[in-house]
């Protein structure tokens, strides 16, 4: 029991979340066109043309800007379950001791009292000097807090290599008339998936 509940944990917090930041990142990059320029000249103008490492993350804030404002928009995770340690009280209402209560990280994420714009795709609103000036517990896509995901920093990496290697190379195009529809299981994914196009890009010459 205990070996299955690891391999699905594994499979799912390690494998399915970041699968699904990268697809709602490629089709928020291509219903974003100067957003994905931006990403593409970053991507040119430090790799020129070689896999990223571990290394280059430092060199690549657009990258991480871009990410960062996919799981603002369209977090895996959308949902947090907790449970109330004590009798408490929050904005008027009574939450008594052992009461399951439910963070819905996707509407924190779209507040309007909170983000500018809350609903569009602008990933500057995560450059350090606007970061840094975020209301605290503002941005969940890991939760927050002691228990806040053990995995954070790894997953942040991982989408940030992932989608440097690819974008490196390639745009992803959303086909003609496909509808994106939200399907919120365990996990926020795509209903139906995405219907997408791969073209291969030519980097950016006078940069390189």
């Amino acid at each position: 029991q205990q070996v299955r509940d690891e391999a699905v944990t594994l499979l799912l917090a390690g494998h399915e979340t970041t699968a699904h930041t990268l697809n709602w990142t490629f089709s928020l990059l291509a219903q974003n066109p100067d957003a994905e320029a931006k990403l593409h000249a970053e991507l040119d103008t430090v790799l020129h043309g070689e896999l990223p490492t571990l290394a280059d993350l430092k060199r690549l804030p657009y990258t991480d800007m871009v990410i960062k404002e996919s799981m603002r928009l369209l977090p895996a995770v959308y949902s947090i379950g907790r449970q109330s340690i004590a009798d408490t009280e929050i904005m008027g209402y009574t939450i008594p001791k052992y009461t399951d209560v439910t963070v819905f990280s996707y509407f924190m994420h779209r507040n309007p009292r909170l983000w500018d714009q809350a609903d569009q795709f602008m990933p500057e609103r995560f450059s350090p000097d606007n970061e840094k000036n975020l209301p605290r517990y503002a941005y969940l896509p890991f939760g927050g807090g002691p228990r806040i995901c053990v995995g954070n920093s790894f997953a942040a990496m991982e989408a940030r290599l992932l989608l440097a290697t690819i974008a490196q190379k390639y745009q992803l195009r959303l086909n003609p008339g496909h509808k994106i529809e939200l399907e919120p299981l365990i996990t926020l994914r795509p209903k139906g998936g995405l219907t997408m196009r791969i073209e291969q890009r030519e980097p950016i010459r006078e940069l390189a």
